[in-house]
């Protein structure tokens, strides 16, 4: 097989890869049980195709039959979870750093760690402060939170190139209009070394996101304390910045030793 022959090989694996996990993306909250047939019909696909796409998932356990022919989410999602969490070094430097800050608010609250994913931000760790009732909101752990809205997504762009957020803004479908106003937003986060939003996109909470940067100077999240909003909110922002800024840094620091053992 010549090279050009194995890279047609390898285009075809990786788009017979890409189609079989695109059957995940159906499984939602709203629709969290599929058949085969009913599949087909979304994805535009034959049925030996998509029978073909869920017996490969359902053999690793990413998906699998409650009763004939219906299929969920599988427990193998939660097997890949498990690892994330004892692996990942920004988790793993996470907890004990967030129950630190966690001691400085009695709640209800929330504090929770965010990454860039798909075109999307969302939060991979969360730790629920108090024994009040706290609203999931947008940030819930897993969930799709939009790119250009809310302090978690703004403390990670805003230390990014600006070309790269355009580039992401464009294939987001902001409008030209309003890009001047992004880049001004993310100007003012990086002066002051922060972000916050207020009742954006949550009603009734603040967010105080300080950005987890890394030490080649890349951003690999942001860290975020959520409150209620309140008449207050100028102070609780002038303390929380504080402590989510010291406690970034120390993160910083500490999967930087881990990742260097």
């Amino acid at each position: 097989m010549d090279m050009a022959e194995k890279r047609e090989h390898n285009d075809r694996r990786e788009t017979s890869s890409d189609k079989t996990l695109s059957v995940m993306d159906l499984f939602t909250p709203e629709r969290p049980e599929w058949t085969v047939d009913e599949a087909c019909i979304a994805l535009g696909q034959s049925e030996s195709t998509v029978y073909r796409y869920f017996r490969s998932l359902a053999a690793v356990g990413l998906i699998f039959s409650i009763r004939p022919g219906r299929y969920l989410l599988g427990p193998g999602i939660v097997h890949y979870d498990r690892q994330l969490r004892t692996s990942d070094p920004l988790l793993r430097a996470a907890e004990p750093m967030i129950l630190k800050i966690a001691e400085q608010y009695p709640g209800p609250g929330s504090i929770f760690i965010s990454r860039i994913y798909r075109d999307h931000v969302m939060a991979m760790h969360e730790h629920r402060i108090g024994a009040a009732p706290f609203p999931e909101g947008v940030f819930a752990r897993g969930r799709l939170a939009p790119l250009f809205s809310g302090a978690p997504a703004f403390a990670i762009l805003a230390f990014l190139e600006v070309r790269t957020v355009r580039a992401m803004y464009q294939k987001a479908g902001g409008d030209n209009a309003d890009w001047l106003q992004i880049k001004r937003h993310m100007r003012a986060v990086r002066a002051l070394g922060y972000a916050t939003s207020i009742d954006d996109p949550d009603l009734g909470i603040i967010h105080i996101s300080a950005p987890l940067k890394q030490d080649d100077g890349g951003i690999a999240g942001s860290l975020t304390l959520a409150l209620p909003s309140g008449p207050d909110n100028a102070t609780m922002i002038a303390k929380a910045s504080v402590w989510l800024i010291e406690g970034a840094a120390d993160m910083a620091q500490q999967i930087l030793l881990t990742t260097r053992r």
